[in-house]
């Protein structure tokens, strides 16, 4: 217990001091891009919200909820897999299997660890499956924050083209002033 609370003593304290070292002024877009990454990183979505990309949240929180249903089901058939090992290795007579393939047989020994193996490992997947969503959310909700203050007018278009047979991308900004008409 002493070991643990000297662990998150020292944590906070070097956390505390390494926020004290950035003393640099930031501008308001790096300002915003840290706040919205903080964000999703601590609440998958809300990064998304504060872009104002809304229609991303259902993807973000269906994909993370699938991902923590499939680790939990995988889990328990694990689980159930090594109950029932327990009970067909151990010699107790009261100690009885649960599991049934499709015809109402028991499982054997060897099925049971094939099949306790193969729910550990799609276990283990979905976890990495839930921490990659995870990121990759933050990695969007970031990317759309530090691009949100990017042009995307009618002044600037891009098209593909040659040149001299050479395969091109021809970019193009219209510098003329637009009266916006009321």
């Amino acid at each position: 217990m002493k070991k643990s609370a000297w662990w998150l003593v020292l944590t906070l304290a070097s956390w505390h001091l390494a926020a004290q070292s950035d003393l640099a002024p930031q501008d308001s877009t790096a300002l915003r891009v840290k706040r919205v990454t903080v964000w999703a990183a601590c609440l998958p979505g809300s990064g998304q919200i504060m872009n104002r990309q809304a229609w991303k949240v259902p993807v973000v929180w269906g994909g993370l909820g699938y991902a923590v249903w499939a680790t939990a089901d995988n889990a328990r058939e694990m689980r159930a897999s090594i109950d029932d090992l327990i009970a067909v290795t151990d010699d107790d007579p009261a100690t009885v299997p649960v599991l049934t393939d499709g015809a109402g047989n028991f499982f054997s020994e060897a099925q049971l660890e094939d099949r306790a193996l193969f729910y550990r490992r799609n276990r283990d997947l979905s976890v990495l499956g839930f921490l990659i969503g995870h990121g990759l959310q933050i990695l969007d909700a970031n990317t759309g924050a530090m691009l949100r203050g990017l042009d995307t007018s009618d002044q600037l278009s891009a098209r593909l083209g040659t040149t001299w047979g050479v395969p091109t991308v021809h970019l193009t900004w219209n510098l003329t002033a637009r009266r916006h008409e009321p």
